[in-house]
């Protein structure tokens, strides 16, 4: 399961050389580990460190536990871990894959501010050695700031891994290990990271897509108990309604279906068949169902829309935000008519839509292809390959899985007296598909100053870094103080001019605070970032936000 030929050569492309030099060494809880120092960024790195013990044979599928042995010998930390398991990329992968990595400043012995990274990918795929998630570009832009920050990215469990719901793991205690593994290495990070040169007070928790939504997960665990793992978080295109939290009783026929096809369906102790199994004989399984959290009275103790109705989330300040066409990345298929809109949408992502839900959203967003996604398409051109209806669905699938999450999330943060931060990602890669927009995944490359390795040669190479080197700067100061402006810059005056105009260089004017009585975005175009009233689709997001339809979306 090693890296295929393109991946190599993406990692040897656009992942920083390591060499031997200044080899730092930093000594942990557990042991001493010696990084590698990277010239090219002048950064000490730290890579593949376990943060639990390996999940395998009897904790296979349990939740992470602690790891309970010192080592004496000096240990090596220059290559990221294995990979956890999964069906897409081709990564190294290993069941023993509970690891994660730190980026400094080399030399860094003050107490820094700490960036903690979360991939998405659906809680399916994902993994820190995917050279699209270097952190060496924003730690360098916070060197270039005179403003340091330290970065880490962590593996956690994925798919059946992490999240196979049984009645057995369930009574166990053993439901969600995916995200207790991602909330062990906040532990560890809070144990070990001044030992890097980090401030275990000042950690911002930062994911996308799946990533941000396991992100809203963490905020609403325990009935939002403050636990001190992290002060503010930075969710990209996700939040409570992307990844579905699901009952027991939705996986019984998934795991009938793997308990069969690996020989466990008739063990006395069908958990105990499954630990049994060896690595290759439970991956060669490979399941088709999607798995996701469950409620399992513990972790989450509701639905996120219960425990919102009832206060119960962690308050702390929010950078959040989604791209401006996410609905193209999630559309019903192929609608030509209503009726095909309709239909579809009854089972659509697994949700639980009622017809009358279904109905009222139509009614909400009527067919109007020329402000719907891709909204830089303003012609009214309705693409016959993909369905007459296709615009339409997108916008309804947009809203639903990714911007419904992001504005109740700003809503429901600014109303606690929460510090939150709005933005509308709006630049579309100069080599993505037109029909695409600007859909879900492409700000990834600019928030990791990944320009030319993910986008290559670009005819507005110069305006993307710029926009990439003015979101990484927003992060930076977002990280030191929360906030994602320049301490000392003006306040209402900048923001009210940048309102009425759009700036004509790619830097970010002074960026509001969202509001209930000014809910604002910052506009992220590469041509000229300019602040709107968050008010788009406002019927139709406000109906997807009500109680009994997030319900509907197991949410």
């Amino acid at each position: 399961m090693k890296l295929s030929r393109v991946w190599l050569a993406a990692a040897l492309l656009f992942t920083p050389t390591i060499v031997a030099f200044g080899t730092p060494t930093v000594k942990t809880l557990n042991g001493t580990y010696r990084g590698q120092y990277l010239p090219e960024w002048d950064q000490d790195v730290f890579l593949g460190m376990p943060y639990a013990q390996p999940p395998v044979g009897a904790l296979r599928f349990r939740w992470p536990q602690s790891l309970n042995v010192s080592f004496g010998a000096v240990r090596r930390a220059s290559t990221y871990g294995y990979s956890c398991m999964q069906y897409r990329g081709n990564f190294n992968m290993s069941e023993d894959c509970l690891s994660l990595s730190v980026v400094r400043p080399a030399g860094a012995h003050e107490s820094l501010p700490v960036l903690v990274w979360i991939f998405g990918g659906g809680l399916y795929t994902g993994s820190t050695a995917d050279p699209q998630y270097n952190l060496s570009g924003i730690v360098r832009v916070s060197q270039d700031m005179g403003r340091p920050i330290l970065a880490v990215s962590m593996n956690y469990r994925l798919n059946m891994y992490g999240f196979l719901q049984t009645p057995q793991i369930l009574a166990e205690g053993s439901s969600n290990a995916g995200l207790i593994d991602q909330r062990m290495a906040m532990r560890w990070i809070q144990e070990n990271i001044a030992a890097f040169g980090g401030d275990p007070r000042k950690v911002v928790i930062w994911g996308e897509s799946a990533g941000a939504q396991s992100i809203a997960y963490h905020l609403f665990s325990y009935d939002g108990r403050d636990d001190g793992l992290y002060r503010g978080a930075i969710m990209e295109s996700g939040g409570p309604t992307g990844a579905q939290v699901q009952d027991l009783a939705y996986y019984s026929a998934p795991v009938d279906n793997l308990t069969r096809t690996v020989g466990c369906w008739t063990a006395k102790d069908q958990l105990s068949c499954l630990r049994g199994l060896s690595q290759g004989h439970l991956y060669s399984a490979e399941p088709s169902q999607v798995w996701n959290p469950l409620i399992d009275g513990d972790f989450l103790r509701a639905y996120p829309s219960q425990l919102i109705r009832s206060g119960k989330f962690n308050r702390v300040p929010l950078l959040t935000g989604a791209n401006s066409d996410e609905g193209t990345s999630f559309s019903v298929p192929g609608p030509e008519t209503e009726q095909d809109l309709f239909n579809g949408l009854m089972s659509w992502r697994s949700y639980a839509l009622s017809p009358p839900t279904i109905l009222k959203l139509l009614e909400l967003y009527p067919n109007d292809p020329c402000h719907e996604p891709p909204i830089y398409i303003s012609n009214c051109s309705v693409f016959p390959s993909k369905g007459l209806q296709w615009r339409r669905g997108a916008a309804i699938g947009g809203d639903m899985v990714m911007v419904s999450g992001r504005r109740k999330m700003c809503e429901l943060h600014a109303a606690a007296g929460q510090s939150v931060f709005s933005y509308r990602f709006d630049t579309r890669p100069w080599n993505g598909a037109p029909i695409n927009g600007v859909h879900h995944f492409d700000n990834v490359a600019f928030s990791f100053q990944n320009i030319s390795g993910l986008l290559g040669p670009s005819p507005d190479y110069d305006h993307h870094m710029k926009l990439a080197r003015a979101i990484g700067e927003a992060y930076v100061w977002f990280v030191h103080n929360l906030d994602p402006n320049p301490p000392g810059t003006e306040t209402a005056e900048a923001a009210g001019a940048a309102a009425s105009m759009k700036s004509p260089a790619v830097s970010l004017p002074r960026w509001p605070r969202y509001t209930l009585d000014t809910p604002v975005n910052m506009v992220l175009n590469a041509s000229g970032p300019w602040i709107e009233p968050d008010t788009f689709r406002k019927e139709g997001i406000a109906f997807l936000n009500t109680y009994e339809v997030a319900r509907e979306l197991l949410a």
